[in-house]
């Protein structure tokens, strides 16, 4: 008696609940919308496939302050393909419930996304504690139109031992042209409810700022929807009315989004303030911003070369030429830096600092006579008289045709320094060259001679903005600018990709890695082919940019590559940016490409081989070590570092040589389809040569930066007229650099015991010397360039 009395006070509890005619209350009231447009954080509720479209963090909080049970509480959160939210609500006196949601949204395909919800609520009333629900939503979005759908409820959650049916939306959004205003449709059809629902709607933003949105609902009741933006924050206020024009629920929020929603109206113009690191990429985003004046650029020494000083310099030339201007402020400053101050309005330079605008050099040291005397012999080969990486080991100078290639680089360099800066400066050559011959410069002295316009410290660098850009302006961290960028109300697609594949560092198998002593950069092999793979499978990547700076590394890594390559060509076009460097094996994984872009001030060519070994018997005999070698084949001992290399070994190391260059220059002459393999011959032979030089040659098709290789890239791939989305590769994961380091930690750890490391820092301080010593004991054939171009350092 006493458990049926209890039933029955519970049921009557239940009565003001179960009488209504609409079914329980399960979330907190929000403001209308379509589930073909929500692409921000109420996307979560609306339609998660929304999510996919990858938008800025974003935040709602909503508050309900009208209603029949008022003081609902909500806060929705969206970051790129993801979404929460948690919603306070009131159903009835006696029950409140918590409900949250998690949401995530994908790509999937060309224009289509899709997104699956999971709501479950939190309360103390056990009925409401049972309900959880899951929803799949999906959207297709062009520029003008948006179509949405998404089922609701679709596992049946149960609500008081009754399960709720399946809910189904569908909605058409269009756009006449412009983001301004939007139409659309929307339809929802219950399970076991008959009929349809339908919604009506427009959406009007007259100015970024302002958006009023009214919807007519087939009931007969209405929606209107009010809101401001302003900068990354926007508040509005949006109300539901029945059939009589009555209130029903009046619902205020505060919205918040990481990308600016509104351009605020700035009280002075931006002077961007930067440095030289990814200038070349801000230049040409800041060039088209009408509220940009003009840059600092604060030049404190770089280890930059010529190619890429020359691409930083184009950068500034093409800035200016919009009508902004340029002003440079120099704590240290090399010749190469130089090249780039040269290039802007006005040079300013702390009191303190100088120019050290020296000229060019490169220094080689040799190391026979040394080796010699700690009884070590380096049985190197090579092919081609200029392939001169292994003279440091087997002579005590320079060959002449070493010393004629040099020079010759020298003097191709020295020629586009002076003349760059002299029509920069509006100097002659002659004059430039006479500078060069009395520096390096104090700050004071470089004034005196017009090589600086001015001393000056920071504190004063505002007052020459505004005096350099004829109007106040305000000096803006180019970080803090290139992060205001406004939230896009487009319905933007995903726009084709062009793919950078980054190329840098000496070449050798397995992962890329950086190495943790040095910073010197390494290519692995199978980072660049897997990542070759990846672009030539991805569909919505059109074209290839392969940015080299590199000169050279082990010819299996090179031909690794090289072969993944051939495979990407016969799909995509492939453009070869070459940036510092790319010689012997950066000219080998060039040569495949489509287009061969280099700067003038380039390194390239060297096609070439050497290989060999070291022999360490005289040092181990000085020392008192003895060793004794049995072996079974003529040739066990061939890798031994106790053992010189006898005749038919030398010709055998001089066979496998020869081989391989025959190689190289055929694959050259099949990249390089308007020369013949013996005219590939004539410009190899390990020759290096300037970008410049190597136009004329034929091995680089046209001279200029990053910019023009993708500008190229464009065409070839058929998008000269769409914007393009820029994807730079590859993108190592934490663990593979981790891993990496630890590898080259280890390898060097075990080197240590190695008897040539006791002369080894000398090499590796100058060269890549040490490296190739570290690696010769497994590999001994490689592709290397012989030498470096010091720009004024």
């Amino acid at each position: 008696m006493q458990k049926k009395l209890i039933c029955i006070l519970f049921i009557c509890s239940l009565l003001p609940i179960l009488a209504r005619a609409e079914p329980p209350k399960i979330r907190t009231h929000l403001p209308a919308n379509s589930v073909a447009m929500s692409d921000d954080a109420l996307a979560t509720f609306f339609n998660p496939a929304g999510l996919g479209t990858r938008r800025a963090l974003n935040l709602y909080y909503l508050r309900t302050y009208h209603s029949d049970l008022p003081s609902d509480d909500a806060l929705f959160i969206s970051v790129p393909s993801g979404g929460f939210s948690v919603e306070f609500a009131n159903a009835s006196e006696n029950i409140n419930f918590t409900r949250y949601s998690l949401s995530a949204g994908h790509h999937f395909g060309n224009a289509l996304y899709w997104g699956t919800s999971y709501s479950w609520v939190n309360s103390d009333n056990r009925f409401y504690d049972r309900y959880n629900s899951l929803s799949i939503g999906l959207m297709y979005r062009r520029r003008y139109f948006s179509i949405g759908a998404i089922g609701r409820d679709l596992n049946r959650p149960k609500l008081f031992n009754q399960k709720l049916g399946r809910t189904y939306d569908f909605g058409i959004a269009l756009r006449p042209g412009t983001w301004r205003t939007t139409l659309s449709i929307d339809m929802q059809k219950t399970q076991d409810v008959s009929g349809i629902d339908l919604s009506y709607a427009v959406e009007i933003r007259p100015i970024r700022e302002l958006m009023l949105r009214g919807a007519y609902n087939s009931d007969r009741s209405f929606d209107i929807r009010f809101g401001i933006n302003i900068g990354n924050i926007g508040i509005g206020t949006a109300n539901c009315f029945d059939e009589n024009r009555k209130t029903n629920t009046g619902v205020g929020y505060f919205q918040f989004s990481s990308a600016s929603i509104t351009k605020p109206i700035p009280r002075k113009r931006l002077f961007l303030d930067t440095g030289l690191q990814h200038l070349d990429t801000i230049l040409r985003i800041a060039k088209w911003d009408e509220d940009v004046a003009g840059v600092l650029i604060r030049i404190n020494g770089s280890e930059y070369g010529m190619g890429q000083f020359q691409e930083i310099r184009d950068a500034i030339m093409e800035f200016r030429e919009s009508g902004r201007v340029v002003m440079c402020y120099i704590t240290d400053c090399s010749t190469g830096d130089y090249i780039v101050a040269s290039a802007c309005d006005q040079i300013l330079i702390h009191p303190s600092a100088g120019v050290r605008l020296i000229g060019l050099r490169s220094e080689r040291s040799f190391y026979k006579g040394a080796l010699d005397k700690l009884g070590i012999r380096a049985h190197l080969e090579h092919i081609g008289e200029y392939k001169s990486a292994s003279e440091p080991f087997t002579r005590s100078n320079m060959s002449d045709p070493h010393r004629e290639n040099l020079n010759s680089i020298l003097d191709d360099l020295y020629d586009q320094l002076t003349t760059d800066i002299a029509t920069a400066r509006g100097w002659t050559p002659e004059y430039v060259k006479q500078l060069i011959d009395q520096g390096p410069f104090t700050a004071n002295q470089a004034r005196k001679l017009k090589i600086v316009d001015e001393l000056i410290y920071t504190d004063g660098l505002d007052h020459r903005a505004n005096k350099l850009a004829e109007s106040k302006v305000n000096l803006v961290n180019v970080n803090e600018y290139l992060n205001s960028g406004l939230y896009p109300h487009d319905w933007t697609v995903p726009k084709p990709k062009i793919a950078i594949i980054k190329a840098e560092g000496m070449m050798l198998t397995g992962e890329s890695f950086t190495d943790p002593f040095t910073g010197t950069k390494v290519m692995g092999a199978e980072t660049i082919a897997r990542t070759i793979r990846y672009t030539r499978q991805n569909e919505a990547i059109k074209a290839v940019v392969l940015r080299i700076d590199s000169g050279g590394g082990l010819v299996i890594a090179a031909d690794i590559i090289w072969n993944e390559l051939i495979n990407l060509t016969i799909t995509k076009p492939l453009i070869v940016s070459m940036a510092d460097v790319a010689a012997s094996g950066g000219y080998y994984i060039a040569a495949p490409a489509d287009v061969i872009v280099a700067e003038p001030g380039t390194i390239t060519g060297s096609i070439g081989v050497i290989g060999g070994k070291y022999s360490f018997k005289g040092l181990y005999e000085k020392l008192g070590i003895k060793k004794e070698i049995i072996k079974r084949g003529a040739h066990a001992d061939f890798y031994s570092n106790y053992s010189d290399f006898p005749q038919d070994e030398q010709e055998i190391v001089q066979k496998q040589i020869n081989e391989i260059y025959e190689d190289f220059t055929s694959k050259v002459a099949r990249g390089r389809t308007q020369l013949t393999k013996a005219d590939v011959d004539k410009v190899a032979r390990g020759r290096v040569w300037t970008g410049r030089q190597a136009k004329e040659k034929g091995l680089v098709d046209e001279l200029g930066g990053l910019s023009k290789a993708l500008s190229i890239a464009k065409k070839r791939a058929g998008l000269d007229n769409e914007v393009v989305e820029i994807v730079r590769l590859p993108k190592l994961p934490w663990i593979t650099q981790l891993l990496g380091n630890i590898q080259l930690i280890s390898s060097r750890m075990f080197q240590m015991s190695d008897i040539y490391q006791s002369f080894g820092h000398e090499l590796f301080g100058e060269t890549p010397s040490l490296k190739l010593l570290n690696i010769i004991k497994k590999h001994r054939i490689f592709l290397m360039i012989p030498y470096e171009i010091n720009v004024g350092s």
